[in-house]
């Protein structure tokens, strides 16, 4: 299969070293509006062709698969033209700022035959597939409620904040934090299923271009209900995922490669916490090395892309319906749709 790249930026690198280790594809070209960016990515991993213009890259090179990396607010336009052009679409989130945008997108997807996945890495990270697994298995039980919470400095130099270059996340509503609502929303969808309704609170506690800083939603849905937070203070930076069934609690620092599970023991209850911490303090020191090493090695932190982009890559070559099926990210979508800030909050 034939692959190409729209916008080659840093989340492009995970892609294009993604793409380079899959079996039987071809990374074909690659495009983004500078020269030297596309010239210098192309370099970088052995790519023979590289395109400022994309339509001209989608004549010339005709790739089954078009990767598109570009900012969040310009999606629509590639991801359109490469359909039209007979390719699938991987797109980074949040796929189009609006809903309306991405039915469209599916919509178009669907009368060319082909199909549009949105990047919902973390889904594909080892903890959320164990603890689906033990889910699947009956062990954990219904599912009861989830939790959900980033702890991310993205105020300072390195983040959002920067006046002097203008993130183009700023843009969405929601501002920097409507880029990890996919994040977000993705996971609470697996565990408990598209959201009935939705409650959320919007501030800000510190000066900065953001016009939100933190982030609470409390969600009810087919399987459970959710709590969904993002905190730009509360540090250290953590991924916590926590997962509430019948039978088992299961809890992951998404950020590192902790899991932990919880369950009912066979000894007297007050001895519980004494041999849950025991087992849990094995779990983390074990953890804590994993997390270390796979700071050395590809794909590292971006294990859940990498896995996801080799499922979709055999799917597709098999004819098969990916991963993330259109209706998957439709649901997801709405979901992000009903946190968003309302009107009066902004």
């Amino acid at each position: 299969m034939r692959a190409a790249l729209i916008g080659a930026g840093q989340i492009a690198r995970q892609h294009l070293s993604c793409l380079k280790t899959l079996p039987g594809v071809e990374l074909a070209a690659i495009c983004d509006l500078s020269p030297a960016t596309a010239e210098a990515a192309a370099e970088r991993y052995c790519v023979r062709a590289w395109f400022t213009d994309h339509w001209a890259m989608l004549e010339k090179i005709r790739p089954d698969v078009v990767h598109v990396t570009t900012p969040p607010t310009s999606h629509f336009g590639p991801a359109i033209d490469s359909f039209n052009a007979g390719a699938h679409v991987i797109v980074e989130k949040p796929a189009a700022p609006t809903v309306e945008e991405l039915e469209t997108l599916v919509q178009r997807a669907r009368e060319a035959g082909r199909h549009l996945v949105e990047d919902h890495n973390y889904l594909f990270n080892q903890a959320p597939q164990e603890i689906l697994r033990w889910i699947e298995i009956g062990e954990f039980g219904a599912v009861i409620h989830v939790e959900v919470l980033i702890c991310l400095d993205i105020l300072g130099p390195s983040g959002f904040a920067d006046p002097n270059a203008p993130h183009p996340a700023l843009t969405l509503a929601g501002g920097a934090i409507a880029d990890f609502l996919p994040h977000l929303a993705s996971l609470a969808h697996l565990f408990v299923g598209p959201h009935r309704t939705a409650q959320t609170v919007w501030t800000k506690r510190k000066p900065s271009p953001l016009p939100f800083d933190e982030f609470r939603a409390v969600l009810d849905a087919e399987r459970g209900t959710a709590a969904l937070c993002f905190s730009a203070s509360a540090q250290p930076d953590a991924f916590w995922l926590r997962v509430y069934g019948e039978r088992m609690q299961a809890t992951a620092n998404l950020f590192e490669t902790r899991l932990t599970f919880d369950r009912p023991r066979n000894v007297p209850k007050p001895l519980h916490p004494f041999f849950s911490g025991l087992e849990e303090g094995k779990t983390i020191r074990r953890a804590a090395l994993a997390t270390l090493l796979r700071k050395f090695k590809e794909p590292g932190a971006y294990e859940g892309l990498w896995e996801l982009l080799a499922r979709t890559y055999r799917a597709l070559a098999d004819g098969a319906v990916p991963p993330l099926s259109a209706s998957h990210v439709l649901e997801v979508n709405r979901m992000v749709e009903a946190l968003k800030p309302k009107k009066r909050q902004l």
